[in-house]
């Protein structure tokens, strides 16, 4: 009888963040991070939960091997001295910035023009490093919600003046809430451009899979 190959395979956590991911766990950056992983002999398999449950997880059950999409930190950088998890390369970008209503646009092209303003966050987001030393700091004030599509409501409401997002999440988002969609839009001055990681576990296996992924692409 000849013998069946068994694939080597890893499990990665992740957020439902569409386009990105989606609920069930497909999207533009699972694609992207399943072809990569596919081409180095490994099957790739993915389960959406809570964002922070997400990073747990990937950070402390060794069954997890890592999450994605992150934003880097060098906080959490164990290549830069932090503790949290290794990063691969960037496998995508996320165009980030604030929506605004289209009848009462922010006005900034530094970070000290926010200070006047109320931004929404949502809850264990990385946004941009400045803009979220000024938020700790008390310069900016902000609103945290779970979710996104919670401040696009918000915004629309006049109940903050701006919030941090995706321009593509944004987009993704108002395409199914035509109630408020025409009257929020993306301010033009950007906050960032964030490549888009696996953070893997901090660990040698972990260390291994960041650089054979690293190799792939």
């Amino acid at each position: 009888m000849a013998s069946e190959t068994v694939a080597e395979s890893v499990q990665l956590t992740t957020l439902e963040w569409p386009p990105y991911v989606n609920a069930d766990g497909s999207g533009n950056s699972t694609d992207r991070v399943l072809e990569i992983l596919g081409s180095i002999g490994i099957e790739g398999t993915v389960k959406v939960f809570p964002w922070n449950r997400a990073v747990n997880l990937a950070a402390k059950d060794p069954a997890w091997m890592g999450v994605y999409p992150e934003y880097y930190s060098e906080a959490d950088d164990a290549d830069k001295g932090g503790e949290r998890c290794v990063y691969s390369k960037s496998f995508g970008t996320s165009p980030v910035g604030f929506v605004q209503r289209t009848d009462a646009p922010i006005t900034w092209s530094d970070h000290a023009d926010l200070t006047g303003y109320t931004i929404g966050v949502v809850a264990g987001y990385l946004n941009e490093s400045r803009f979220d030393a000024m938020v700790a700091s008390g310069e900016i004030q902000t609103q945290e919600v779970t979710a996104d599509d919670a401040n696009l409501k918000k915004v629309a409401a006049g109940r903050i003046d701006a919030a941090v997002i995706d321009r593509e999440v944004m987009a993704h988002l108002l395409a199914g809430m035509p109630a408020i969609a025409g009257q929020l839009e993306f301010n033009a001055a950007p906050l960032a451009e964030h490549g888009l990681h696996i953070c893997f576990e901090n660990s040698e296996a972990g260390r291994a899979l960041r650089d054979r992924f690293n190799a792939a692409f």
